[in-house]
């Protein structure tokens, strides 16, 4: 009885498998180079929807820390402006008591030094950063205070007519819809008591009782710019927490992302010897299918 061995469809299917397997190890080993799944969206199939909102949502709180830093030294500028204004009005009350408590009042020298200490209090509410008007409110381009403006008149009581920015506040906008404000305006009563204060020494420099009421208003300034610094710290606070919830937020999303796209370095490296251990196991069967010759069974 005569046998015949049909060896070409073995090899056929034994050539097709080995290119699978090959197209598997290349795969790996792209992995392994490149440390992603894969190089191109298309090849992470369904997570690439996932991948690319995470994507998204990084970028978005990466965008808002960023602007949030910026506000933060907006802030931390305005409280270092406010140190300043408190340590001129504490100045000022200290030199005023010793003026009342003297038995005369030089009227000259009291009017100069009123007249510095108003101009020292208009530079410092005209204070900037970034080249942003740190009292102006919304009107960050304008300088806050003009204690020339015509219609400032302090003897006629409160009045903050000096001041020259906006109404509204500058405020951050959360992603969220969270509002912060970032700073205090320069109309605040604190700086008009100061302001008027010394604007009343300023037009009756020679009279005692006009000193001593600049003195009490100086004492209520004082405690209101101590008030306005509470609440520049607050927004600096708030603002801080928001960077460190949203740097949290991003690292849980980029470790997201990160699962989705990097590969499994380790698990690579074992998929890569076991296909190649099976590519070399391929390799010698087709080899020995291919030298075998029908007539060596004939």
């Amino acid at each position: 009885m005569i046998s015949r061995i049909a060896t070409f469809g073995h090899s056929t299917t034994m050539l097709a498998a080995s290119l699978k397997v090959q197209a598997k190890l290349a795969d790996q080993q792209a992995q392994t180079a490149s440390g992603l799944k894969s190089t191109s969206y298309g090849g992470l199939g369904s997570n690439t929807g996932s991948l690319l909102r995470r994507s998204s949502q990084s970028s978005a709180l990466t965008a808002e820390n960023a602007a949030a830093q910026t506000a933060t030294a907006y802030v931390n500028a305005a409280y270092s402006a406010l140190g300043d204004i408190a340590d001129l009005a504490t100045t000022i009350k200290t030199q005023l008591a010793s003026m009342i408590s003297s038995t005369t009042i030089d009227s000259a020298t009291t009017a100069q030094y009123a007249t510095n200490w108003l101009n020292d209090l208009q530079a410092l509410l005209n204070s900037t950063s970034g080249g942003t008007y740190l009292f102006s409110g919304t009107a960050g381009d304008t300088a806050a205070a003009d204690f020339g403006d015509a219609d400032w008149d302090a003897s006629a009581g409160a009045d903050a007519d000096y001041y020259q920015g906006a109404s509204s506040t500058r405020s951050f906008t959360t992603t969220d819809g969270q509002t912060i404000d970032l700073s205090v305006s320069g109309g605040s009563a604190a700086f008009e008591k100061l302001a008027r204060a010394l604007s009343m020494i300023i037009a009756s420099p020679d009279d005692s009782s006009v000193v001593s009421a600049a003195y009490d208003l100086a004492g209520e300034a004082l405690t209101g710019v101590g008030s306005l610094q509470e609440q520049v710290s607050i927004q600096a606070s708030t603002l801080d927490r928001l960077i460190e919830r949203n740097e949290a937020k991003i690292e849980s999303i980029d470790t997201l992302a990160s699962n989705l796209k990097d590969a499994d370095l380790a698990q690579t490296a074992v998929l890569a010897t076991q296909y190649e251990t099976q590519l070399e196991a391929m390799y010698s069967m087709i080899s020995t299918l291919s030298s075998l010759s029908l007539s060596k069974y004939l």
